[in-house]
Protein backbone atom coordinates (compact mmCIF):
# COMPACT_ATOMS: atom_id res chain seq x y z
CA UNK A 1 0.00 0.00 0.00
CA UNK A 2 1.15 3.07 -1.02
CA UNK A 3 2.10 5.99 1.89
CA UNK A 4 -0.54 8.27 0.24
CA UNK A 5 -3.12 5.50 1.25
CA UNK A 6 -2.02 4.19 4.36
CA UNK A 7 -1.69 7.46 5.84
CA UNK A 8 -3.78 9.88 4.10
CA UNK A 9 -0.72 11.96 3.07
CA UNK A 10 -0.51 13.37 6.72
CA UNK A 11 2.45 14.91 7.63
CA UNK A 12 4.35 16.17 10.93
CA UNK A 13 7.04 18.23 11.34
CA UNK A 14 9.30 18.64 14.53
CA UNK A 15 9.90 22.36 13.49
CA UNK A 16 12.54 23.71 14.88
CA UNK A 17 15.73 22.38 13.77
CA UNK A 18 14.12 20.30 11.12
CA UNK A 19 12.12 22.97 9.57
CA UNK A 20 13.70 26.12 10.77
CA UNK A 21 16.94 26.99 12.19
CA UNK A 22 16.82 27.32 15.56
CA UNK A 23 19.93 26.37 16.82
CA UNK A 24 21.84 29.09 14.17
CA UNK A 25 19.03 31.44 15.70
CA UNK A 26 20.46 30.72 19.27
CA UNK A 27 24.11 30.68 18.72
CA UNK A 28 24.11 34.27 16.81
CA UNK A 29 21.74 35.73 19.72
CA UNK A 30 24.24 34.47 22.02
CA UNK A 31 27.18 35.89 20.20
CA UNK A 32 25.44 39.56 19.81
CA UNK A 33 25.14 39.25 23.78
CA UNK A 34 29.27 37.74 24.47
CA UNK A 35 28.15 34.71 25.53
CA UNK A 36 29.92 32.20 23.33
CA UNK A 37 33.77 32.92 24.67
CA UNK A 38 34.01 29.51 26.25
CA UNK A 39 33.13 27.59 22.93
CA UNK A 40 36.17 26.19 21.52
CA UNK A 41 35.02 24.47 18.25
CA UNK A 42 33.64 20.55 20.05
CA UNK A 43 30.56 19.50 18.74
CA UNK A 44 27.81 19.09 20.13
CA UNK A 45 26.57 16.10 21.47
CA UNK A 46 22.93 16.37 22.33
CA UNK A 47 20.78 19.27 21.35
CA UNK A 48 18.41 18.54 24.43
CA UNK A 49 21.37 19.87 26.71
CA UNK A 50 23.13 22.33 25.55
CA UNK A 51 25.61 22.86 28.22
CA UNK A 52 28.29 20.97 27.20
CA UNK A 53 28.65 22.28 23.88
CA UNK A 54 29.01 26.02 25.51
CA UNK A 55 31.11 24.65 28.05
CA UNK A 56 28.79 26.08 30.88
CA UNK A 57 26.90 24.93 33.37
CA UNK A 58 23.77 22.69 32.24
CA UNK A 59 21.39 25.33 33.83
CA UNK A 60 22.99 28.15 32.73
CA UNK A 61 22.24 27.28 29.53
CA UNK A 62 19.22 25.65 29.47
CA UNK A 63 18.36 29.69 30.94
CA UNK A 64 19.52 30.66 27.77
CA UNK A 65 17.62 28.76 25.61
CA UNK A 66 14.55 29.36 27.59
CA UNK A 67 15.61 33.26 27.28
CA UNK A 68 15.88 33.06 23.65
CA UNK A 69 12.46 30.87 22.47
CA UNK A 70 10.23 33.17 25.53
CA UNK A 71 11.35 36.82 24.66
CA UNK A 72 13.74 37.10 22.02
CA UNK A 73 12.53 38.93 19.05
CA UNK A 74 15.22 36.70 16.75
CA UNK A 75 13.71 33.70 17.49
CA UNK A 76 10.78 34.51 15.74
CA UNK A 77 12.89 35.44 12.74
CA UNK A 78 14.59 32.60 11.68
CA UNK A 79 16.03 30.99 8.59
CA UNK A 80 14.54 27.61 7.09
CA UNK A 81 17.01 24.75 7.18
CA UNK A 82 18.72 23.97 3.87
CA UNK A 83 16.59 22.88 1.03
CA UNK A 84 13.08 22.84 3.26
CA UNK A 85 11.73 26.14 1.64
CA UNK A 86 11.51 24.55 -1.43
CA UNK A 87 10.73 21.24 -0.17
CA UNK A 88 7.91 21.90 1.59
CA UNK A 89 5.94 23.66 -0.85
CA UNK A 90 6.25 21.00 -3.43
CA UNK A 91 5.40 18.42 -0.22
CA UNK A 92 2.03 20.57 0.25
CA UNK A 93 0.93 20.83 -3.48
CA UNK A 94 1.82 17.05 -3.61
CA UNK A 95 -1.75 16.98 -1.37
CA UNK A 96 0.28 16.27 1.91
CA UNK A 97 -1.54 17.86 4.87
CA UNK A 98 1.20 19.65 7.20
CA UNK A 99 1.20 19.68 11.29
CA UNK A 100 3.69 21.47 12.75
CA UNK A 101 4.97 21.32 16.45
CA UNK A 102 7.29 23.68 17.96
CA UNK A 103 8.86 22.79 21.41
CA UNK A 104 9.47 26.34 22.52
CA UNK A 105 7.34 28.32 24.41
CA UNK A 106 3.40 27.91 25.53
CA UNK A 107 2.58 31.70 25.35
CA UNK A 108 -0.13 32.41 22.40
CA UNK A 109 2.16 35.81 21.62
CA UNK A 110 4.61 33.33 20.98
CA UNK A 111 2.83 31.07 19.21
CA UNK A 112 1.58 34.17 16.79
CA UNK A 113 5.34 35.14 16.39
CA UNK A 114 5.87 31.18 15.45
CA UNK A 115 3.24 31.46 12.91
CA UNK A 116 4.16 34.43 10.93
CA UNK A 117 7.86 33.13 10.73
CA UNK A 118 6.48 30.29 9.31
CA UNK A 119 4.35 31.89 7.10
CA UNK A 120 6.93 34.15 5.76
CA UNK A 121 9.34 31.32 4.84
CA UNK A 122 6.72 28.63 3.42
CA UNK A 123 3.30 30.13 3.11
CA UNK A 124 -0.03 27.81 3.29
CA UNK A 125 1.97 24.95 3.90
CA UNK A 126 1.19 24.94 7.21
CA UNK A 127 -2.28 23.41 7.88
CA UNK A 128 -1.83 23.31 11.85
CA UNK A 129 0.47 24.72 14.01
CA UNK A 130 1.48 23.59 17.87
CA UNK A 131 3.72 25.74 19.96
CA UNK A 132 4.30 24.04 23.11
CA UNK A 133 6.77 24.11 26.22
CA UNK A 134 10.37 23.38 25.32
CA UNK A 135 9.61 20.52 27.94
CA UNK A 136 6.74 18.92 26.57
CA UNK A 137 6.58 15.27 25.77
CA UNK A 138 5.29 15.05 22.51
CA UNK A 139 4.64 11.71 22.63
CA UNK A 140 0.23 12.53 23.78
CA UNK A 141 0.33 15.07 20.94
CA UNK A 142 1.52 12.70 18.28
CA UNK A 143 -0.31 9.96 19.66
CA UNK A 144 -3.33 11.88 18.95
CA UNK A 145 -2.75 12.26 15.45
CA UNK A 146 -3.79 9.46 13.25
CA UNK A 147 -1.37 7.76 11.56
CA UNK A 148 1.45 10.02 9.49
CA UNK A 149 4.80 10.36 8.91
CA UNK A 150 6.86 12.65 10.81
CA UNK A 151 9.87 14.61 10.24
CA UNK A 152 12.45 15.21 12.73
CA UNK A 153 15.87 15.83 14.26
CA UNK A 154 15.71 15.42 17.62
CA UNK A 155 16.50 11.34 19.05
CA UNK A 156 13.65 12.38 21.88
CA UNK A 157 11.10 13.38 19.14
CA UNK A 158 11.87 10.25 17.09
CA UNK A 159 11.74 8.01 19.69
CA UNK A 160 8.03 9.35 20.66
CA UNK A 161 6.76 9.23 16.72
CA UNK A 162 7.90 5.98 16.53
CA UNK A 163 6.31 4.97 19.95
CA UNK A 164 3.05 7.07 18.56
CA UNK A 165 2.98 4.71 15.52
CA UNK A 166 4.42 7.33 12.46
CA UNK A 167 6.92 6.17 9.85
CA UNK A 168 9.54 8.40 11.15
CA UNK A 169 12.92 10.23 9.29
CA UNK A 170 15.33 11.71 11.09
CA UNK A 171 17.57 15.08 9.44
CA UNK A 172 20.57 13.77 9.98
CA UNK A 173 22.75 16.64 12.25
CA UNK A 174 25.60 16.48 14.49
CA UNK A 175 23.75 15.30 17.26
CA UNK A 176 21.75 12.28 16.45
CA UNK A 177 24.75 10.85 14.25
CA UNK A 178 24.77 8.07 16.88
CA UNK A 179 21.15 7.25 16.90
CA UNK A 180 20.08 4.17 16.35
CA UNK A 181 16.51 2.73 16.11
CA UNK A 182 14.82 0.64 13.81
CA UNK A 183 11.74 2.11 13.49
CA UNK A 184 13.51 5.72 12.57
CA UNK A 185 14.88 6.28 9.09
CA UNK A 186 17.87 9.03 8.64
CA UNK A 187 18.13 11.35 5.60
CA UNK A 188 20.85 13.79 4.90
CA UNK A 189 18.52 16.45 3.86
CA UNK A 190 14.90 17.60 2.89
CA UNK A 191 15.39 17.00 -1.16
CA UNK A 192 16.00 13.59 -0.17
CA UNK A 193 12.64 12.97 2.45
CA UNK A 194 10.85 14.64 -0.51
CA UNK A 195 11.76 11.84 -3.36
CA UNK A 196 10.49 9.43 -1.04
CA UNK A 197 7.38 11.31 0.09
CA UNK A 198 6.36 12.53 -3.39
CA UNK A 199 7.31 8.78 -5.21
CA UNK A 200 4.67 7.48 -2.62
Amino acid sequence: MSLQGEFDKKLIIDIDDTCVDTLTGFVKWLAGLKRLNNVVGNKIQNREHLGAWLNVPEELADLWLKVFCEFSWQWGALYPMLGAEVSLPHIKQAGWKVVGYSKSASDMNRATLRRANLELMFPGVFDELYVVNRTANLYPMLKENDEAVCVTATEITARASAEAGHVTYMLHQPWNQNFNNMSVRKFNNWLEITEVLLKS
